[in-house]
């Protein structure tokens, strides 16, 4: 089969895929899109202020909830067109799409002359790198791996034709805009370019990345937010002991890090191959190896150290790409170790693929029905810890307890921690009411507050399979008690709302 119509087929079992699983995810959620993460809907309110002009959840209060730089302003025009809910997906198709296109473009002479083994390498490829399920989260990872997959592709022509291709220059540049993680490979291939003697577009590169850093530090100081988004501070103890200077925790940050990831399988998959390919590169080294090698284990180290696995896939999967590329690409005759390779790692994110449809189901009988209530039955100001879908089309003040949409929020967390108090003092005169997971503040729930309300449903990736409604401004109890009552029985099946007096 020629290479480019492997391409063409490998691209088709995506499409087909992923139509496949958006079909089971309508037939589950009575026809409405529904991501298995609740995470892109937070993309998608701040691409909808982006277009009030202002970058946040909520009007005229900055915010910096986003983990890309890019890819809010990415979804802003096609929200702007009416596409809605179906943005993130374009993109995401967009992006797994052309990784898969190129990935695939190196596993071809591997495939060559043999159709049998084309025909089954195409889906082992797409699976290998979390393909199928991967656009279903609706975040910016796919494009990241086909940013990332595009600079080893680049790396590799330039050792073999001699001149860096001009869309080089835009893939260095667009790996770090989407995903900070990019910085490492995008620097890493910047070395490896001026070490083949292609000094222009190394120097370029180097600008270009010292622009877009300088850009968007400059912005985030403009509106006196941490450097780096309040998500990441949230979820990296690494990235917070820094960015606190704290040099020894961020070390020991670094080492448990790397600990937690070896421990997943596709930390102890992805750091096997990664071993694989630098005794290669040791062993028998040349300049096209070198070029592609050793940029993509920078990128792969760094991943260990400060990177995170799992969440359906999505954190680690540039990586897995990374060290597949990087090995399709010292290929140059027919074999089969390839395809036990894909299968491998295939199989690694099995889970992943089954879970997908469940997992949608699930977000849409928790987050988006907390959308529904906050945006239909009670539109008051109220209080979360699970930013989403509760901001996405939301005209109400939403307010973040966990700290992603709120660096107020985060910042007293960080120096206080999550007490009675700090909960206290983040809520008065902000919110109404909260709906928030109990586990998720155990020991900090102030005791004026009452529960007058669960709601309780399947779980896949949630954190909790049950919702509390908590009323904060208690003479509005007989209103939230009348919209409840409205809301129950517009419910989907899967969802059970069950009503409690207060306690005093």
């Amino acid at each position: 089969m020629p290479a480019r119509m492997f391409q063409s087929y490998a691209l088709a079992v995506l499409l087909a895929g992923v139509a496949g699983l958006v079909a089971l995810v309508l037939l589950r959620t009575g026809g409405t899109l529904v991501y298995t993460l609740d995470d892109p809907y937070i993309h998608l309110a701040l691409a909808e202020e982006l277009l009030r002009g202002n970058y946040g959840i909520n009007p005229a209060e900055h915010a910096s909830p986003s983990s890309s730089m890019l890819y809010a302003p990415l979804l802003a025009p096609l929200v702007a067109v009416g596409i809605g809910e179906w943005a993130p997906l374009v993109l995401a198709l967009a992006g797994q799409g052309g990784a898969v296109w190129l990935m695939a473009g190196a596993l071809s002479p591997a495939v060559a002359g043999r159709p049998v083994s084309a025909l089954v390498a195409a889906p082992l490829l797409v699976q290998a790198v979390n393909g199928f399920a991967l656009p279903l989260t609706g975040m910016e990872h796919p494009l990241h791996v086909a940013a990332s997959v595009a600079i080893l592709v680049g790396l590799a022509q330039s050792a073999r034709d001699g001149r860096a291709p001009g869309w080089l220059f835009a893939a260095l540049l667009l790996a770090p805009a989407i995903r900070f993680e990019g910085y490492a490979l995008a620097l890493a291939a910047t070395l490896a370019l001026a070490a083949m003697g292609r000094w222009r577009m190394a120097l370029a590169a180097l600008v270009g990345l010292l622009a877009l850093t300088a850009g968007y530090v400059g912005t985030m100081i403009s509106l006196d937010l941490p450097l780096l988004p309040s998500s990441v501070m949230v979820k990296s103890q690494t990235a917070a002991a820094a960015m606190q200077a704290d040099g020894q925790g961020a070390l020991t940050a670094l080492a448990v890090n790397a600990i937690l990831g070896l421990r997943t399988l596709q930390g102890m998959l992805l750091a096997a191959l990664a071993a694989l390919l630098a005794l290669l590169a040791l062993v028998r080294p040349n300049r096209a190896r070198n070029a592609v090698v050793w940029p993509a284990l920078a990128a792969i180290v760094a991943h260990l150290l400060v990177g995170r696995f799992g969440w359906f896939g999505r954190y680690e999967v540039y990586a897995v790409a990374l060290a597949i590329t990087a090995y399709l690409l010292q290929l140059r005759r027919p074999a089969v170790a390839p395809l036990a390779l894909l299968a491998v790692f295939g199989w690694s994110y099995a889970a992943t693929l089954s879970q997908t449809p469940a997992a949608a189901q699930s977000i849409d009988e928790q987050q988006h029905q907390m959308h529904r209530f906050s945006a239909q039955f009670f539109p008051e100001p109220v209080a979360v810890n699970d930013l989403g879908w509760v901001a996405w089309r939301n005209d109400t003040p939403v307010l973040d307890l966990w700290g992603l949409g709120s660096e107020q929020a985060r910042r007293l967390t960080a120096e206080q921690g999550r007490t009675v108090e700090t909960v206290r003092s983040l809520t008065a005169g902000r919110a109404t009411y909260a709906m928030i997971y109990d586990i998720a503040f155990e020991g900090a729930i102030p005791p004026e507050w009452c529960r007058v309300a669960t709601l309780t449903t399947s779980r896949v990736i949630a954190a909790s399979d049950t919702v509390s409604f908590w009323l904060i401004d208690r003479p509005r109890e007989g209103d939230l008690r009348a919209a409840l009552d409205r809301f129950a029985p517009t419910l989907p099946p899967g969802a059970t709302l069950r009503q409690h007096p207060c306690e005093s």
